[in-house]
């Protein structure tokens, strides 16, 4: 009998492989408010929240004409824009969605991203079918790497943070997923496996058709 009674998924960089469209809107948007963004400081921002990103950037270089919000609302306009136009979803996430479901576990969304974006990928990949509750860092006061979307996540799906399992592919989501006290699997970014700092995550794989057909499964379940 599996001791986990849930599994909860990061969106971004794991359902779907946004982190490319996050860049562009991100590039576009305060480009065109005279920020200079180089590809070195995206990469940093890349599992901040929309909120954070603004900060962010407005602390480098601070803009005029636009507040926070009316930049933030940009930002995701166009990541919207960008997900209806393109087909990222990542391989094996449907098979392992259902291969969850086929062992009654709960499954749960923990993302830094809001409500309205969440909605419109789960939407796009058609898995919302799948999910039995959507955590976003708009519900809770802090988004990752502090623990609280995921706390939050564990309570609403009404098991205990040691009852979890979560799919994560950074550094922040995955300290944040850690501090709530839930075994991680790790899935980098191609170009970021090799990465040390993937070590405190309790396994890693390359992907969902990896965990899917690895002895991990096993190991967890």
């Amino acid at each position: 009998m599996t001791k986990f009674k849930a599994v909860i998924f990061d969106m971004d960089g794991v359902l779907i492989n946004s982190e490319p469209l996050w860049k562009i809107a991100e590039k576009e948007v305060f480009s065109s408010l005279g920020v200079p963004v180089t590809d070195d400081l995206v990469h940093i921002t890349s599992a901040l929240t929309a909120q954070e990103v603004c900060a962010f950037w407005y602390e480098r270089h601070p803009w005029q004409g636009m507040n926070f919000n009316e930049v933030e609302d940009a930002v995701v306009a166009r990541v919207i824009e960008l997900i209806g136009q393109n087909d990222t979803k990542m391989a094996g996430v449907i098979e392992t969605l259902q291969f969850f479901k086929n062992k009654n576990l709960k499954i749960g969304l923990a993302s830094n991203s809001s409500h309205n974006l969440i909605e419109v990928v789960l939407e796009k990949v058609g898995i919302k079918k799948y999910f039995n509750f959507l955590s976003s860092a708009e519900d809770v006061e802090k988004g990752k790497p502090d623990p609280a979307v995921y706390i939050y996540a564990a309570k609403n799906l009404g098991v205990s943070s040691k009852e979890c399992l979560v799919f994560e592919d950074s550094i922040i989501g995955i300290t944040a997923a850690k501090n709530a006290g839930m075994t991680v699997v790790a899935i980098p970014a191609p170009d970021d496996f090799t990465n040390d700092k993937f070590k405190i995550a309790d396994y890693k794989v390359s992907d969902f058709l990896s965990f899917l057909n690895s002895d991990y499964i096993q190991q967890l379940l």
